[in-house]
């Protein structure tokens, strides 16, 4: 019977490994890219569209969902503790019951599952990591929608918050996908197998 491959260990997990100053260091670091790319949007009604899923998905990848889901954990503690880390500057407690609350909690679940996946099953594969990637988009969107369909109804949630983030979460796949597999070669990652 072969033994089981060993798990994959993304490139920001290995860099975490490395030190504890390496790992506050890309902690930092994520948590500041998904602050930034908060704030890249277009401010549709009623949740915006943003870079944030991107850097998320990418980030998970790359980091696992170990890592991964510290660094949005912290950034979500951040966030519903007052710094103005979400979508335009907005922060507080009050945002989990709004209509972005879905997307909020889909943030960590999608962290988790983009970075379990990847280091379980996709480990760098481009069509395995595509569609972990895209699952994760899945995901979120899925999440966000179901809980503004709270607020709104279903066929409101489903045309302002699912259909619009389509096209959006596309390109931000295939976007991930190429920065993953970017930064996995030039941190040295080999082929996968």
């Amino acid at each position: 019977m072969p033994s089981p491959a060993p798990a994959f260990r993304p490139a920001l997990a290995r860099l975490a490994d490395y030190s504890a100053a390496w790992a506050v260091a890309a902690l930092v670091v994520g948590v500041a890219l998904l602050s930034w790319s908060a704030q890249v949007s277009i401010p549709i009604q009623p949740v915006p569209i943003t870079l944030q899923s991107y850097v998320l998905i990418t980030l998970a990848a790359l980091m696992g969902w170990q890592f991964g889901g510290l660094t949005v954990a912290i950034y979500l503690f951040a966030g519903l503790m007052g710094l103005p880390v979400f979508s335009g500057g907005r922060s507080g407690l009050g945002m989990l019951t709004g209509p972005s609350g879905g997307f909020i909690v889909g943030f960590l679940l999608t962290a988790l599952l983009v970075g379990w996946l990847q280091e379980n099953w996709a480990r760098l594969k481009p069509l395995p990591l595509f569609g972990v990637l895209a699952l994760g988009h899945l995901l979120l969107m899925v999440v966000g929608a179901g809980w503004l369909a709270t607020k709104v109804g279903a066929a409101a949630a489903l045309e302002k918050g699912f259909l619009p983030f389509i096209p959006g979460a596309v390109v931000k796949t295939v976007a991930a996908l190429a920065t993953v597999i970017l930064v996995e070669r030039l941190s040295g990652t080999g082929r996968p197998r």
